[in-house]
């Protein structure tokens, strides 16, 4: 797509799906990435794989959290820190399509999250699939920011798909309603039929304004949906300097401990050694 017509649809719309941007084996390597981890933690709990297809790795997945919401957590949340994640965020195939939007000077707004989506895997007391939001209330910088979102496997229609509102951007931003999500877009500003699906396979790429509302879709086709996606702000874009480049966003450790009496002396020598 020529970065006219990227432009045109975009600004039109409010999103763009770019077919093949990414290299899919790219993601195929992510993918196996995020299982690995996962696999580290069903070893420690017994469950082993029969096979390599992707439904036999679904099953043990829902078995881990089944045994361990803990140890599932744990690797879901690592996985959001591989090297290999953010450098897929930083490299050259989505700067290139930030470019073609007219993001003169990209910064990434937050970490990349990670969106695993299944009827299997829903945590007590979170939410599971993203109810109707716009990006831009969490991230609060440039009027021009825009979220890449990247299948990690084909995604069709009834299968949680990532359904959006053309149009719905120059509605600007909207009221929202408290949700285990953060926020919701309140209720009534839109209808289920305003929603579109978009299918779409790895190595396509969806960029949207972080103000058109979306949510992910109900149907669930079986299996897990994997995804991924990045925030990007302009350095260019004025309102962003003149409100001193805010990010709502707070990184900070806790003070205690984690888990009392970890590590102990041993713990060291073991990796060390004694001397």
């Amino acid at each position: 797509m020529a970065n006219a017509e990227l432009k045109r649809d975009f600004r039109r719309d409010g999103y763009v799906i770019v077919r093949q941007a990414v290299p899919a084996n790219d993601l195929g390597e992510l993918m196996q990435e995020f299982r690995d981890i996962f696999r580290l933690q069903m070893t420690r709990h017994g469950i082993v794989e029969k096979a390599a297809a992707d439904g036999v790795f679904d099953l043990a997945l829902a078995r881990l959290f089944d045994l361990s919401i803990a140890s599932y957590l744990g690797a879901a949340r690592l996985i959001q820190y591989l090297p290999s994640l953010h450098r897929l965020g930083a490299g050259g195939p989505l700067l290139d399509l930030m470019s073609g939007l007219g993001i003169g000077r990209p910064v990434i707004s937050t970490r990349p999250v990670v969106h695993i989506v299944s009827d299997d895997l829903v945590v007590p007391g979170g939410y599971h699939r993203t109810p109707p939001h716009q990006d831009w209330r969490s991230v609060q910088g440039s009027i021009d920011a825009v979220t890449a979102w990247l299948p990690l496997g084909p995604v069709a229609s009834g299968q949680n798909t990532l359904e959006v509102i053309p149009g719905s951007h120059r509605h600007g931003l909207l009221p929202t309603n408290p949700h285990a999500f953060g926020t919701e877009v309140e209720p009534g500003r839109f209808g289920d039929g305003d929603f579109v699906p978009i299918d779409a396979d790895p190595g396509d790429v969806v960029l949207f304004s972080m103000f058109l509302i979306h949510r992910t879709g109900k149907g669930q086709g079986g299996g897990v949906r994997w995804a991924v996606s990045y925030r990007y702000n302009n350095l260019d874009e004025p309102s962003f300097a003149d409100r001193d480049f805010p990010n709502p966003y707070i990184y900070k450790p806790r003070d205690d401990l984690l888990f009392d009496g970890f590590p102990a002396s041993s713990d060291l020598r073991r990796v060390f050694g004694d001397k």
